[in-house]
């Protein structure tokens, strides 16, 4: 094939190619393409529908028939003279050349049916070849191919497996014939990268194997729409960036793919400090973990750490070598009570692609703008229809929510097939064992906290219930004591209504999932898989409970009870019809064929669900669970000055006399030791002082998790001050008042006991001698919601000033200036959140 180069711009990774090839002057020899030297930099296909002739084999014959290397119909020196040759697209629906979804249009009408009969023939074979010089081999970083096919498609170059749709049946094959692919319908497009390194100077061949899902499917088809080399010159393309939940609130995960080979990064700043996309000389850098994604790209995963409440950062990912990507920012939610937002399958690609796209970007628009706070959102799974579909991950990752708030996904029964998920999906926590059905699908059981929740998602491709309940046994035994609530989540719901309540692998899921939650005091379980909305009544096991009370309103769980939650599609894509029969565990119930979300509002004592419609934002169902009391925490009773029983007060007891002052916890021969500072390790920095009052005289700092709610002594050095021993509250943060006359500079607050010495220190600077209201000095008192309590009281940490420290990692800092040291930033926030004990609900 002779080239004229022509545009020399670089094309985009998911460059629509097909409607607008660049112009050539193609000569075609048998299946033969040469490629004439051009500038390194031009974008000149080498392979076109128009231009690229093709041998290809229809009979259903293994073309590696009597080899002892099923491969070898791959490799250059092959003999396939004797098959077909033709150039276009090839397909054939019902044995004619018309009639394809979508509009592709049948230039070469292939073989449907084995001789004698309407049988399909299972797999068709293609090849073509390129000649290549080694100059231009040298001036290429990557090339990038586009396709369509229809069921399944493996692509390999000089014998090497570089791509595979649909391809996780073809393993099971005796040979290369056989069928394979999901039977999705209507012709899927993608793309993907192959690495020059495969190539090399002189002849290559490409080979294609396509597949019929069955014996009886309706259609068959193929067109390679373009391979284009990209220069080795041109900067990377940095690609779907997606922002994920983390271990805990401190933490987010970063992924994205790129087409280049170099080591790549996450670089992280404060929002303040990033200027018109420059990003300052302190930005904290985490390296990516990286490997070769299933469309021949590169994937890169990152977590960020250390991150604090009230925050706006920005971040990017890439390399001073091959470049970054654009500026992403996203902020962190203030302590205590939170919101997420929990959306059903959008599964891009069950309709159509560029309609189920559009239908998802609404969704997740007008749910951000309306829950502007949100903390995260949580997925039930099924992000695409086809799992190994790049175009339809590209729909997935449309909304720039996608890269601004972080995401729990789930993995759907349509995302399975392909590694392409956990390479697009960076999860916390991920099982080794757990939840993963085999090697070549993707998958993992996995858990992360957020502020007083205990999250554990499952893996439901994954039949083993057992295995999924010993997860849940482990996670909760090791942290469910860290958290109030527990919630699980998988993609297959045991109690729908729609098309899939039936199925076999259903109604197994149910009889034996629902008694582990029940038993393992699990509050909510949010689902997905059936396109329908619905709310259980609360369940005890698989027995539900309280059915005749008003579905409306307030739930309160006792004993074992659990309430389930499955989701309706966020983006249009598909609905199921509810079936006629009644389902005993069906409290609520909507199928209105419109796109759905709810936003989930969580506090210390109730989690609120309201679901709306997208369209025009109504509710189609609200419903509060409400946490019970604690049997485990007695009630004091108030007293009845009427009770004859209580006793009188002692008319002799002397009157408190106003006038005398309080005692002051600074002074007396009780006051505890101060531990040194040279005793103080870096295991124990983990006190964050989240505000300073220079005014009022006041700190307020919130304490690691373990020690929230428990009595510290608290000194302030740098000659040791004692200001009291009071207790933080539940949510693990606490006021101090400062002892007058504290000099300007950087100190230490050390919480500690007799007994363990220094159990939490932290460092906070004052600009100015401290000067406070009249009063002794001493311990403020627990802090609560009047007292400033969290990084979003008073001045917040993200609103104060921040300070770099000299390697470059980020610091924070509470009012005016409160240096947080670098290093401990990778272990300060850890432990940030709200509760100490688990609810116990069983008396």
């Amino acid at each position: 094939m002779t080239t004229t180069p022509t545009d020399a711009r670089r094309p985009g990774r998911r460059a629509r190619v097909a409607a607008a090839l660049l112009l050539v002057t193609a000569t075609a020899v048998g299946a033969t393409s040469t490629v004439t030297s051009a500038a390194a930099d031009d974008a000149v296909p080498l392979l076109t529908t128009e231009s690229t002739a093709w041998s290809y084999l229809e009979t259903g014959v293994d073309p590696s028939a009597g080899s002892t290397d099923p491969l070898s119909w791959t490799a250059d020196d092959f003999d396939d003279s004797e098959w077909k040759n033709a150039q276009g697209s090839f397909g054939a629906k019902g044995g004619k050349a018309t009639g394809m979804g979508r509009g592709h249009a049948v230039d070469t009408l292939l073989q449907q049916y084995l001789p004698g009969g309407t049988v399909d023939v299972p797999t068709y074979f293609f090849r073509s070849s390129l000649d290549l010089t080694a100059d231009q081999l040298a001036g290429w970083k990557s090339l990038t191919a586009d396709v369509v096919y229809d069921d399944a498609l493996v692509v390999y170059v000089n014998g090497t497996k570089v791509v595979g749709y649909e391809d996780s049946r073809v393993a099971e094959h005796d040979g290369n014939v056989g069928y394979a692919g999901d039977g999705g319908g209507d012709p899927d497009r993608s793309t993907f990268t192959v690495d020059p390194a495969l190539l090399h100077a002189g002849e290559n061949t490409v080979s294609v194997a396509l597949y019929q899902d069955r014996s009886t499917s309706s259609d068959i088809y193929f067109d390679f729409l373009s391979l284009t080399p990209v220069s080795a010159s041109a900067e990377a393309t940095i690609s779907d960036v997606f922002l994920a939940i983390g271990a805990d609130e401190s933490q987010r995960a970063v992924s994205w793919y790129s087409d280049s080979t170099s080591a790549e990064e996450a670089q992280l700043a404060l929002t303040k400090d990033v200027t018109d996309g420059a990003f300052p000389a302190r930005a904290s850098s985490f390296p990516s973990t990286s490997g070769v994604a299933t469309d021949g790209q590169n994937w890169h995963h990152a977590t960020l750490t250390g991150l604090v409440p009230s925050t706006s950062y920005s971040y990017r990912v890439g390399s001073d070598a091959d470049g970054w990507s654009e500026t992403y920012s996203f902020e962190t939610q203030a302590t205590g009570d939170y919101e997420f937002l929990f959306i059903g399958d959008a599964q891009i690609g069950a309709g159509e692609t560029v309609a189920d796209t559009a239908g998802w970007v609404e969704t997740m628009g007008k749910a951000a703008a309306a829950f502007p706070d949100t903390s995260f959102v949580l997925s039930a799974g099924d992000q695409v229809n086809t799992a190994s579909n790049e175009l339809q991950y590209d729909g997935f990752l449309a909304p720039s929510q996608t890269k601004t708030l972080p995401f729990a996904t789930n993995i759907g029964n349509h995302d399975v097939a392909s590694k392409a998920y956990e390479q697009h999906f960076a999860m916390p926590n991920v099982s080794e064992t757990a939840g993963r059905p085999d090697a070549n699908r993707a998958g993992g059981d996995y858990w992360f906290l957020y502020q007083d929740t205990l999250y554990i998602s499952f893996n439901s491709n994954d039949r083993d219930d057992a295995g999924h309940a010993d997860f849940a046994r482990k996670v909760i035994a090791e942290h469910g004591d860290e958290a109030r609530w527990k919630v699980v989540t998988f993609h297959h719901s045991v109690y729908s209504v729609a098309s899939h309540a039936t199925d076999g692998d259903i109604v197994t899921r149910r009889a034996e999932l629902p008694p582990v939650m029940s038993e393992l005091d699990v509050d909510l379980v949010l689902m997905g898989h059936d396109h329908v909305y619905v709310r259980s009544y609360l369940m005890s096991g698989t027995t539900p409970v309280h059915t005749d009370e008003p579905v409306d309103g307030t739930v309160t769980p006792e004993g074992d009870e659990v309430l389930y939650v499955t989701a309706n599609s966020s983006s249009g894509s598909k609905y199921y019809d509810i079936q006629s029969q009644d389902f005993d565990f069906s409290a609520v119930q909507n199928q209105e064929y419109t796109p759905n979300f709810t936003n989930v509002e969580v506090t210390a004592d109730s989690i609120a669900m309201t679901t709306y419609r997208t369209a025009d934002m109504t509710v189609v169902d609200e419903v509060t669970l409400s946490r019970p009391a604690d049997p485990t925490e007695p009630t004091v009773p108030p007293v009845d000055p009427t009770d004859p029983t209580t006793p009188p007060v002692d008319p002799t007891t002397p009157p408190v006399d106003p006038t005398t002052p309080p005692v002051d916890p600074g002074t007396g021969d009780e006051d505890p030791t101060a531990v040194p500072l040279s005793e103080l390790t870096e295991a124990t920095h983990t006190l964050v002082v989240t505000a300073v009052d220079e005014e009022e005289g006041t700190l307020t700092a919130t304490v690691p998790r373990r020690l929230a709610g428990a009595a510290l002594d608290w000194f302030v050095h740098s000659e040791p001050v004692y200001l009291g021993d009071d207790p933080s509250d539940d949510d693990g943060v606490l006021t101090l008042r400062l002892p007058e006359g504290l000099g300007a500079g950087t100190h230490t607050l050390v919480g500690q006991t007799d007994a363990t010495g220094a159990e939490t220190w932290g460092t906070f600077e004052l600009t100015a001698v401290s000067d406070p209201l009249p009063g002794t000095p001493g311990a403020g008192g627990a802090g609560g919601a009047d007292s400033g309590a969290g990084a979003g009281a008073g001045t917040s940490a993200g609103g104060s000033t921040d300070t770099a420290q000299a390697d470059g990692t980020l610091a924070f800092t509470g009012s005016d200036a409160l240096p947080l040291a670098a290093g401990a930033l990778l272990v300060l926030l850890a432990g940030l959140a709200l509760v100490v004990r688990a609810r116990r609900r069983r008396a």
